[in-house]
Protein backbone atom coordinates (compact mmCIF):
# COMPACT_ATOMS: atom_id res chain seq x y z
CA UNK A 1 0.00 0.00 0.00
CA UNK A 2 2.94 2.49 0.99
CA UNK A 3 4.32 1.76 -2.69
CA UNK A 4 1.16 2.55 -4.43
CA UNK A 5 0.70 5.94 -2.40
CA UNK A 6 4.31 6.87 -2.91
CA UNK A 7 4.25 6.11 -6.52
CA UNK A 8 0.51 8.23 -6.28
CA UNK A 9 2.34 11.01 -4.84
CA UNK A 10 5.39 11.02 -7.24
CA UNK A 11 2.93 11.31 -10.10
CA UNK A 12 0.97 13.87 -8.49
CA UNK A 13 3.99 16.30 -7.77
CA UNK A 14 4.82 15.82 -11.36
CA UNK A 15 1.74 16.75 -12.64
CA UNK A 16 1.90 20.24 -11.15
CA UNK A 17 3.65 21.58 -14.06
CA UNK A 18 5.98 18.31 -15.12
CA UNK A 19 8.31 19.83 -12.20
CA UNK A 20 8.84 16.85 -10.12
CA UNK A 21 10.75 15.21 -12.75
CA UNK A 22 14.70 14.81 -12.81
CA UNK A 23 16.96 17.73 -13.95
CA UNK A 24 16.71 16.91 -17.76
CA UNK A 25 19.22 17.66 -20.59
CA UNK A 26 18.03 20.16 -23.40
CA UNK A 27 18.70 20.05 -26.65
CA UNK A 28 17.30 21.96 -29.52
CA UNK A 29 14.17 21.03 -31.64
CA UNK A 30 14.96 18.18 -33.56
CA UNK A 31 13.64 16.21 -36.79
CA UNK A 32 13.73 12.47 -35.94
CA UNK A 33 12.95 10.80 -39.45
CA UNK A 34 11.85 6.92 -39.89
CA UNK A 35 11.06 4.30 -42.11
CA UNK A 36 7.33 5.74 -42.46
CA UNK A 37 6.67 8.07 -39.92
CA UNK A 38 8.48 11.84 -39.20
CA UNK A 39 8.10 13.68 -36.08
CA UNK A 40 8.50 17.47 -36.09
CA UNK A 41 7.15 20.20 -35.05
CA UNK A 42 6.90 23.13 -37.48
CA UNK A 43 6.16 26.77 -36.36
CA UNK A 44 7.24 30.13 -36.49
CA UNK A 45 9.97 30.71 -33.95
CA UNK A 46 11.99 33.63 -33.05
CA UNK A 47 14.54 31.45 -31.44
CA UNK A 48 15.17 27.34 -31.22
CA UNK A 49 12.28 25.22 -29.07
CA UNK A 50 13.75 23.83 -25.81
CA UNK A 51 12.41 20.18 -25.53
CA UNK A 52 13.21 17.48 -22.78
CA UNK A 53 15.49 14.97 -23.66
CA UNK A 54 14.16 12.00 -21.85
CA UNK A 55 14.91 8.40 -21.61
CA UNK A 56 12.26 6.47 -24.84
CA UNK A 57 10.73 3.49 -24.74
CA UNK A 58 9.50 2.36 -28.34
CA UNK A 59 7.55 -0.69 -27.80
CA UNK A 60 6.02 -2.87 -31.26
CA UNK A 61 3.65 -5.40 -30.72
CA UNK A 62 3.51 -8.17 -33.17
CA UNK A 63 0.00 -9.70 -33.00
CA UNK A 64 -1.60 -12.70 -34.62
CA UNK A 65 -4.80 -11.67 -35.35
CA UNK A 66 -6.68 -15.20 -36.33
CA UNK A 67 -9.64 -16.76 -35.07
CA UNK A 68 -8.01 -18.14 -31.97
CA UNK A 69 -6.41 -15.07 -30.78
CA UNK A 70 -9.77 -13.03 -29.69
CA UNK A 71 -9.28 -13.96 -25.87
CA UNK A 72 -5.66 -12.35 -26.21
CA UNK A 73 -7.09 -9.26 -28.19
CA UNK A 74 -9.39 -8.53 -25.81
CA UNK A 75 -7.35 -8.78 -22.76
CA UNK A 76 -4.81 -6.81 -24.93
CA UNK A 77 -7.63 -3.76 -25.21
CA UNK A 78 -8.17 -3.93 -21.37
CA UNK A 79 -4.37 -3.78 -19.95
CA UNK A 80 -2.51 -2.05 -22.76
CA UNK A 81 -3.11 1.40 -21.09
CA UNK A 82 -2.15 0.02 -17.88
CA UNK A 83 1.48 -1.75 -19.43
CA UNK A 84 2.20 1.37 -20.67
CA UNK A 85 1.57 3.66 -16.96
CA UNK A 86 3.88 1.38 -15.53
CA UNK A 87 6.54 2.94 -18.01
CA UNK A 88 5.25 6.19 -17.42
CA UNK A 89 5.71 6.51 -13.61
CA UNK A 90 9.13 5.23 -13.33
CA UNK A 91 11.28 7.69 -12.02
CA UNK A 92 12.88 9.25 -15.13
CA UNK A 93 9.29 9.69 -16.38
CA UNK A 94 10.20 8.15 -20.19
CA UNK A 95 8.39 8.81 -23.54
CA UNK A 96 6.85 6.01 -24.84
CA UNK A 97 6.35 5.26 -28.70
CA UNK A 98 3.81 2.21 -29.73
CA UNK A 99 3.75 0.12 -33.11
CA UNK A 100 1.50 -2.44 -33.70
CA UNK A 101 1.97 -5.38 -36.52
CA UNK A 102 -1.32 -7.39 -36.70
CA UNK A 103 -0.91 -10.58 -38.92
CA UNK A 104 -2.77 -13.31 -40.28
CA UNK A 105 -1.69 -15.77 -42.93
CA UNK A 106 -1.65 -15.51 -46.98
CA UNK A 107 -5.37 -15.91 -48.25
CA UNK A 108 -6.55 -14.10 -44.87
CA UNK A 109 -8.38 -10.81 -45.19
CA UNK A 110 -4.52 -9.62 -44.87
CA UNK A 111 -0.83 -10.94 -44.06
CA UNK A 112 0.01 -7.94 -41.98
CA UNK A 113 -1.32 -4.65 -41.15
CA UNK A 114 1.21 -2.11 -40.03
CA UNK A 115 0.95 1.09 -38.23
CA UNK A 116 4.38 2.28 -36.94
CA UNK A 117 5.36 4.25 -33.95
CA UNK A 118 3.97 6.95 -32.52
CA UNK A 119 3.63 8.56 -29.65
CA UNK A 120 -0.34 9.46 -30.04
CA UNK A 121 -1.38 6.69 -28.13
CA UNK A 122 -4.91 7.19 -28.25
CA UNK A 123 -4.20 6.61 -32.35
CA UNK A 124 -2.25 2.84 -31.41
CA UNK A 125 -5.36 2.15 -28.83
CA UNK A 126 -8.13 2.76 -31.44
CA UNK A 127 -5.81 0.67 -33.76
CA UNK A 128 -5.73 -2.26 -31.41
CA UNK A 129 -9.87 -1.37 -31.38
CA UNK A 130 -10.40 -2.38 -34.76
CA UNK A 131 -8.56 -5.84 -34.04
CA UNK A 132 -11.02 -8.40 -34.53
CA UNK A 133 -9.43 -11.85 -34.21
CA UNK A 134 -10.54 -14.01 -37.78
CA UNK A 135 -8.94 -16.01 -40.40
CA UNK A 136 -5.96 -18.53 -40.03
CA UNK A 137 -7.49 -22.23 -39.97
CA UNK A 138 -4.41 -24.27 -41.05
CA UNK A 139 -2.40 -23.53 -38.29
CA UNK A 140 0.85 -21.73 -39.05
CA UNK A 141 1.07 -18.62 -40.16
CA UNK A 142 2.76 -16.21 -42.05
CA UNK A 143 5.03 -14.97 -38.89
CA UNK A 144 8.36 -14.84 -41.17
CA UNK A 145 6.32 -11.17 -42.81
CA UNK A 146 5.10 -10.13 -39.55
CA UNK A 147 8.31 -10.04 -37.25
CA UNK A 148 10.24 -8.69 -40.68
CA UNK A 149 7.21 -5.54 -40.72
CA UNK A 150 8.05 -5.23 -37.08
CA UNK A 151 11.63 -4.86 -37.51
CA UNK A 152 12.08 -3.20 -40.50
CA UNK A 153 9.46 -1.08 -40.81
CA UNK A 154 8.23 -0.13 -37.65
CA UNK A 155 9.79 3.22 -37.81
CA UNK A 156 12.23 2.87 -35.18
CA UNK A 157 14.84 5.69 -33.99
CA UNK A 158 18.28 5.93 -34.28
CA UNK A 159 19.66 3.61 -31.21
CA UNK A 160 21.64 5.57 -28.56
CA UNK A 161 21.75 6.08 -24.79
CA UNK A 162 18.67 6.23 -23.26
CA UNK A 163 16.67 4.75 -25.58
CA UNK A 164 14.92 1.12 -25.59
CA UNK A 165 13.59 -0.82 -28.35
CA UNK A 166 11.61 -3.28 -27.77
CA UNK A 167 9.47 -6.10 -29.52
CA UNK A 168 6.97 -8.84 -28.83
CA UNK A 169 6.11 -11.41 -30.91
CA UNK A 170 2.62 -12.73 -30.11
CA UNK A 171 1.05 -15.85 -31.26
CA UNK A 172 -0.69 -19.39 -30.77
CA UNK A 173 1.37 -20.88 -34.41
CA UNK A 174 4.78 -21.84 -35.98
CA UNK A 175 5.60 -19.45 -38.85
CA UNK A 176 5.05 -21.24 -42.34
CA UNK A 177 8.64 -21.54 -44.15
CA UNK A 178 7.59 -19.27 -47.08
CA UNK A 179 10.54 -19.04 -49.17
CA UNK A 180 9.77 -15.43 -50.32
CA UNK A 181 9.57 -13.90 -46.40
CA UNK A 182 12.84 -13.77 -44.16
CA UNK A 183 13.39 -16.61 -41.78
CA UNK A 184 12.75 -15.37 -38.25
CA UNK A 185 15.74 -16.02 -36.79
CA UNK A 186 17.52 -14.29 -39.39
CA UNK A 187 15.13 -11.58 -38.99
CA UNK A 188 15.89 -11.26 -35.38
CA UNK A 189 19.30 -11.47 -35.61
CA UNK A 190 19.52 -8.39 -37.53
CA UNK A 191 17.24 -6.84 -34.76
CA UNK A 192 19.58 -7.43 -32.41
CA UNK A 193 22.03 -5.52 -34.14
CA UNK A 194 20.22 -2.98 -33.99
CA UNK A 195 20.46 -2.91 -30.66
CA UNK A 196 16.76 -4.33 -30.49
CA UNK A 197 15.01 -7.00 -27.68
CA UNK A 198 12.76 -9.35 -29.21
CA UNK A 199 10.23 -11.20 -26.71
CA UNK A 200 7.77 -14.35 -27.91
CA UNK A 201 4.61 -14.99 -25.95
CA UNK A 202 2.59 -17.89 -27.03
CA UNK A 203 -0.48 -18.27 -26.02
CA UNK A 204 -1.96 -22.30 -25.77
CA UNK A 205 0.35 -25.12 -26.18
CA UNK A 206 -0.02 -26.20 -30.08
CA UNK A 207 2.94 -28.39 -30.89
CA UNK A 208 5.35 -26.77 -33.12
CA UNK A 209 4.95 -23.11 -31.67
CA UNK A 210 7.20 -23.44 -28.24
CA UNK A 211 10.51 -24.39 -29.79
CA UNK A 212 10.80 -21.76 -32.18
CA UNK A 213 8.98 -19.03 -30.16
CA UNK A 214 11.98 -19.74 -27.51
CA UNK A 215 14.71 -19.74 -30.09
CA UNK A 216 13.27 -16.27 -31.23
CA UNK A 217 13.61 -15.40 -27.52
CA UNK A 218 17.24 -16.55 -26.92
CA UNK A 219 18.38 -14.94 -30.17
CA UNK A 220 16.52 -11.84 -29.62
CA UNK A 221 17.80 -11.55 -26.35
CA UNK A 222 14.96 -11.43 -25.09
CA UNK A 223 12.52 -13.29 -23.05
CA UNK A 224 9.93 -16.07 -23.33
CA UNK A 225 6.98 -16.75 -22.13
CA UNK A 226 3.94 -18.96 -21.84
CA UNK A 227 0.52 -18.22 -21.30
CA UNK A 228 -3.14 -19.49 -21.28
CA UNK A 229 -4.92 -19.49 -24.99
CA UNK A 230 -7.52 -16.69 -23.87
CA UNK A 231 -4.22 -14.61 -22.65
CA UNK A 232 -4.92 -14.64 -18.80
CA UNK A 233 -5.61 -11.39 -18.48
CA UNK A 234 -7.35 -10.14 -14.95
CA UNK A 235 -9.62 -6.96 -16.20
CA UNK A 236 -10.67 -5.62 -12.11
CA UNK A 237 -13.05 -3.56 -12.41
CA UNK A 238 -13.85 -0.79 -9.59
CA UNK A 239 -16.12 1.51 -8.59
CA UNK A 240 -13.58 4.46 -9.40
CA UNK A 241 -13.47 3.79 -13.23
CA UNK A 242 -16.50 6.18 -14.32
CA UNK A 243 -15.24 8.93 -12.85
CA UNK A 244 -11.73 8.97 -14.20
CA UNK A 245 -13.59 7.99 -17.67
CA UNK A 246 -15.19 11.13 -17.29
CA UNK A 247 -12.36 13.27 -16.03
CA UNK A 248 -10.03 11.30 -19.50
CA UNK A 249 -12.90 12.72 -21.51
CA UNK A 250 -12.91 16.20 -19.99
CA UNK A 251 -9.13 16.27 -20.24
CA UNK A 252 -9.45 15.94 -23.72
CA UNK A 253 -11.90 18.69 -24.68
CA UNK A 254 -8.75 21.43 -23.91
CA UNK A 255 -7.37 20.20 -27.03
CA UNK A 256 -6.44 23.08 -29.43
CA UNK A 257 -5.19 22.12 -32.93
CA UNK A 258 -2.79 24.25 -34.81
CA UNK A 259 -0.57 24.30 -37.52
CA UNK A 260 -1.42 24.78 -41.55
CA UNK A 261 -5.21 24.79 -41.91
CA UNK A 262 -5.98 21.33 -43.93
CA UNK A 263 -3.42 19.24 -41.38
CA UNK A 264 -4.88 21.27 -38.54
CA UNK A 265 -8.66 20.33 -39.75
CA UNK A 266 -7.69 16.56 -40.05
CA UNK A 267 -5.34 16.34 -36.82
CA UNK A 268 -8.74 18.26 -34.95
CA UNK A 269 -11.02 15.39 -36.75
CA UNK A 270 -9.05 12.18 -35.67
CA UNK A 271 -8.36 13.90 -32.10
CA UNK A 272 -12.92 14.26 -32.01
CA UNK A 273 -12.96 10.61 -33.49
CA UNK A 274 -10.67 8.78 -30.92
CA UNK A 275 -12.57 10.37 -27.94
CA UNK A 276 -15.57 9.47 -29.45
CA UNK A 277 -14.41 5.77 -30.22
CA UNK A 278 -12.71 5.33 -26.68
CA UNK A 279 -15.79 7.16 -25.02
CA UNK A 280 -18.42 4.56 -26.56
CA UNK A 281 -16.51 1.49 -27.14
CA UNK A 282 -13.77 0.81 -24.66
CA UNK A 283 -14.07 -0.92 -21.50
CA UNK A 284 -14.63 1.20 -18.33
CA UNK A 285 -11.26 -0.22 -16.98
CA UNK A 286 -9.24 0.38 -20.13
CA UNK A 287 -10.59 4.07 -19.97
CA UNK A 288 -9.80 4.89 -16.19
CA UNK A 289 -6.07 3.64 -17.38
CA UNK A 290 -6.29 5.98 -19.82
CA UNK A 291 -7.27 8.81 -17.65
CA UNK A 292 -4.17 8.23 -15.79
CA UNK A 293 -2.03 8.10 -18.76
CA UNK A 294 -3.23 11.63 -19.50
CA UNK A 295 -2.38 12.15 -16.08
CA UNK A 296 1.43 11.43 -16.16
CA UNK A 297 1.82 11.61 -20.49
CA UNK A 298 3.05 15.46 -20.98
CA UNK A 299 3.49 14.05 -24.70
CA UNK A 300 -0.16 13.02 -25.69
CA UNK A 301 -1.18 14.36 -28.52
CA UNK A 302 -0.28 15.50 -31.72
CA UNK A 303 -0.41 19.10 -32.86
CA UNK A 304 -1.74 20.34 -29.84
CA UNK A 305 -0.84 24.05 -28.99
CA UNK A 306 -1.49 23.77 -25.49
CA UNK A 307 0.48 20.68 -25.05
CA UNK A 308 3.25 22.24 -26.28
CA UNK A 309 3.08 25.87 -25.40
CA UNK A 310 2.81 23.68 -21.22
CA UNK A 311 6.26 21.85 -22.53
CA UNK A 312 7.78 24.66 -23.58
CA UNK A 313 8.20 23.30 -27.00
CA UNK A 314 6.52 26.80 -28.36
CA UNK A 315 5.37 30.25 -27.46
CA UNK A 316 1.62 31.52 -28.52
CA UNK A 317 2.88 34.80 -29.74
CA UNK A 318 5.31 33.22 -32.27
CA UNK A 319 2.22 31.00 -33.48
CA UNK A 320 1.41 32.96 -37.21
CA UNK A 321 -2.70 34.01 -37.19
CA UNK A 322 -3.30 31.35 -40.04
CA UNK A 323 -2.32 28.36 -38.54
CA UNK A 324 -4.44 28.94 -35.57
CA UNK A 325 -7.92 28.07 -35.26
CA UNK A 326 -10.61 29.95 -36.69
CA UNK A 327 -12.16 30.76 -33.02
CA UNK A 328 -8.38 31.96 -31.92
CA UNK A 329 -8.11 34.20 -35.20
CA UNK A 330 -10.10 36.68 -33.99
CA UNK A 331 -8.39 37.17 -30.09
CA UNK A 332 -5.23 39.58 -29.86
CA UNK A 333 -2.20 38.01 -29.09
CA UNK A 334 -2.75 38.41 -25.04
CA UNK A 335 -6.19 36.85 -25.18
CA UNK A 336 -4.95 33.97 -26.98
CA UNK A 337 -2.26 33.69 -24.41
CA UNK A 338 -4.92 33.94 -21.65
CA UNK A 339 -6.92 31.36 -23.62
CA UNK A 340 -4.73 28.91 -23.47
CA UNK A 341 -2.78 29.92 -20.00
CA UNK A 342 -6.68 28.80 -18.86
CA UNK A 343 -6.37 25.43 -20.66
CA UNK A 344 -3.47 24.49 -19.10
CA UNK A 345 -4.93 25.22 -15.79
CA UNK A 346 -7.88 23.44 -16.34
CA UNK A 347 -5.33 20.37 -17.10
CA UNK A 348 -3.29 20.66 -14.18
CA UNK A 349 -6.43 20.54 -12.16
CA UNK A 350 -7.94 17.33 -13.88
CA UNK A 351 -4.19 16.07 -13.31
CA UNK A 352 -4.81 16.11 -9.67
CA UNK A 353 -7.92 15.37 -9.55
CA UNK A 354 -6.96 11.99 -11.71
CA UNK A 355 -4.17 11.32 -9.71
CA UNK A 356 -6.49 11.04 -6.15
CA UNK A 357 -8.84 8.66 -7.46
CA UNK A 358 -6.16 6.39 -8.90
CA UNK A 359 -4.72 6.34 -5.83
CA UNK A 360 -8.00 5.07 -3.99
CA UNK A 361 -8.44 2.77 -7.39
CA UNK A 362 -4.91 1.35 -7.22
CA UNK A 363 -5.31 -0.41 -3.89
CA UNK A 364 -8.40 -1.38 -4.70
CA UNK A 365 -7.32 -3.23 -7.60
CA UNK A 366 -4.34 -4.65 -5.50
CA UNK A 367 -6.61 -5.98 -2.65
CA UNK A 368 -8.51 -8.00 -5.46
CA UNK A 369 -5.68 -9.35 -6.86
CA UNK A 370 -4.17 -10.59 -3.58
CA UNK A 371 -7.78 -12.22 -3.73
CA UNK A 372 -7.51 -13.87 -6.81
CA UNK A 373 -3.91 -14.86 -6.74
CA UNK A 374 -0.95 -14.93 -9.16
CA UNK A 375 -1.17 -14.03 -12.99
CA UNK A 376 0.22 -15.47 -15.81
CA UNK A 377 -1.45 -13.34 -18.44
CA UNK A 378 -0.18 -11.33 -21.27
CA UNK A 379 -0.23 -8.09 -19.33
CA UNK A 380 1.82 -9.67 -16.51
CA UNK A 381 4.34 -11.29 -19.20
CA UNK A 382 4.82 -8.07 -20.96
CA UNK A 383 5.39 -5.85 -17.56
CA UNK A 384 7.41 -8.21 -16.10
CA UNK A 385 9.95 -8.24 -19.21
CA UNK A 386 9.87 -4.78 -19.37
CA UNK A 387 10.62 -4.06 -15.86
CA UNK A 388 13.75 -6.54 -16.44
CA UNK A 389 14.96 -4.91 -19.99
CA UNK A 390 14.54 -1.08 -19.47
CA UNK A 391 16.67 -1.26 -16.54
CA UNK A 392 19.37 -3.34 -18.47
CA UNK A 393 19.05 -0.18 -21.07
CA UNK A 394 20.21 1.89 -18.28
CA UNK A 395 16.30 2.92 -17.72
CA UNK A 396 15.41 3.92 -14.07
Amino acid sequence: MKRLICAGMTALFALAGYSAVPAQRTVTTKTTTTTRITTTRTTTMTKPAVVEDRDTLELVFVLDTTGSMGGLIDGAKQRIWGIINEVMQKPSKPRVRVGLVAYRDNGDEYITKLLPLTEDLDKAYTTLMDYQANGGGDTPENVRKALAEGVRNAGWSKAGLGMAQIVFLVGDAPPQNYEQEPDVLVTTAEAVRKNMIVNTIQCGNLDGTRQIWQSIALRGEGKYFAIAQDGGVQAITTPFDPKLAELATKLGKTYVSYGEKKKREVLAMSQSAAESRITSDAALGAQADRAVNKAVNSFQYDGDLVQDVENEAVRVKDIRTDQLPEEMQKLSVPEREKLITERIAQRKKIRIEIVEISKQRDAYIAAERKKLGRSNGFDTAVAAALREQLLKKGIK
